[in-house]
Formats: C-alpha cells, sequence, structure tokens
C-alpha cells in the first residue's frame, strides 16, 4: 500500500525541523566560534601593548646608558686634562672607581625625588603612602604614576623622608620645577621636595651654603644659589643696580 500524503507531510515536517536544528547548531557553533576569536584579538591587542610599553622602556634604559657612557668619557677627559696641567702622577685605580662608583650612584637616584613632611602612619603602610605621592603630584600638576615609593630610615616621631621613583629623569624635573606650588596648599604647604642627592652631592650643596653664608656675613646682598649643569652655584642678582 502507498504511503498517504499525511504522512509524507509528517516525514517532510520531520527533516526540514531536522535541517533547522542543524543550522541551529551550526549558527551557535559560528557565534562561538566569533566569540573565541574576539577574546584572542583582545589578548593579542593587550600583548602588543605590553611589548609596545616594554620597548619604550628598553628604548629609555638604553638612552639612560648612552648617557652615562657619554658623562663619564666627558669626566674621563677633564680628569686628564687637569693631570696634564698640573703635571700629576695618573689618577689611581681606586680614585677612578670613586668617580665611576659616584657616577652610577648618581644614575641610579635619577629618577627619584625625596618628600619631607609627609606625615606617617603609626603602622607602615605603603598603599597609604603610594596614595599621598599620588595626591600630592596631581595638586603640582604633574600626572605621572609613581613606579615605587620607601620609606627612608628607621621608624622615630617624626615622619620619615619618602622617597618616590619616578618612570622617567625628565618627571624628575618637572616635579622640582612646580613644587613650590605646593607652597600655596594651606594642607601640604608643609612639604619639601628635593632631587634624590648622593653624599657627595650632599656635602657639595653644604660647602656652597657654607661659602654663601660667610660672604652675606660680609656684607654681600643680593646673592642666590642656582644649579648649572646639576652643580649648584653662587650668583649675584644684579638687576637691583640695572639701569634702565
Amino acid at each position: 500500500m502507498a504511503n498517504s500524503p499525511v504522512t509524507i507531510d509528517k516525514d517532510s515536517n520531520t527533516k526540514i525541523n531536522q535541517l533547522v536544528d542543524m543550522v541551529k547548531d551550526l549558527k551557535n557553533q559560528q557565534n562561538k566560534i566569533v566569540v573565541s576569536l574576539n577574546s584572542y584579538r583582545d589578548a593579542i591587542k593587550a600583548q602588543e601593548k605590553k611589548i609596545d610599553l616594554l620597548s619604550t622602556q628598553l628604548t629609555e634604559v638604553l638612552d639612560d646608558n648612552k648617557s652615562l657612557r657619554i658623562k663619564v668619557e666627558q669626566l674621563e677627559t677633564k680628569l686628564l686634562d687637569i693631570e696634564r696641567t698640573q703635571n700629576t702622577e695618573p689618577l689611581g685605580a681606586t680614585a677612578q672607581e670613586k668617580v665611576y662608583s659616584e657616577l652610577l650612584d648618581r644614575q641610579s637616584r635619577a629618577r627619584n625625588v625625596i618628600l619631607f613632611n609627609v606625615p606617617e602612619p603609626s603602622v607602615p603602610d605603603q598603599s597609604q603612602d603610594t596614595s599621598t605621592a599620588k595626591d600630592i603630584l596631581n595638586t603640582i600638576g604633574v600626572q605621572t604614576i609613581p613606579v615605587s615609593i620607601h620609606r627612608l630610615g628607621k621608624l622615630s616621631n617624626k615622619p620619615r623622608p619618602l622617597r618616590v621613583t619616578l618612570p622617567n629623569s625628565s618627571d624628575v624635573f618637572e616635579v622640582l620645577r612646580v613644587k613650590r606650588q605646593l607652597l600655596n596648599v594651606s594642607n601640604l604647604n608643609a612639604i619639601r621636595i628635593s632631587s634624590d642627592q648622593t653624599l657627595q652631592q650632599r656635602k657639595y650643596f653644604a660647602s656652597t651654603m657654607a661659602v654663601l653664608k660667610n660672604r652675606r656675613d660680609s656684607g654681600e646682598s643680593d646673592l642666590f644659589i642656582k644649579y648649572i649643569n646639576g652643580l649648584p652655584t653662587i650668583l649675584k642678582n644684579d638687576r637691583a643696580n640695572a639701569k634702565f
């Protein structure tokens, strides 16, 4: 007996439904594949950003090293000139080591600033110190994010200096350039900011201050200290005597 039209229609509908289900499954699988691909693309983009950042940091390190080599060569040239001028014995190995050590020490501090009189929690709190340092930098208009924060010295009844390491040495110059803006902020005007100096730099500055005091005590006026090529230098302000 031949199949009736009703039976044929049912079979056709069943097959159609199966095909529709298969198409739906394929679409679902396709959507999952698209989602996975998008996820991979996002991950690749994130990795590319990290690689770009590392490449930038590597370039900066290479530039810093190149700058250090140039400074060492310049210093060696100056020392040789002094030796020739004074007809002295060649510079000993110990003296050379001290020069290299001083240069390396300065290079390691080049990205640091020191914050004084920053309130210190009774219990050491790195996150609070970091937040405070960021607020201070933002207040003076410096948007850079510190690389690290560290309190210097042992605990005492006074807040310890806060050493802040910035991404680049140029950030340090920017902070030092605008640091006086803190004087106009009521809750921050007691905070002082300086560069991170080596022991030799601090000694040189102290001796320069002593000379400045002696000259002022001797009657000289309008004297001030200005950093020239990184060295504190005593200058005289002649504007008061200028003729217009």
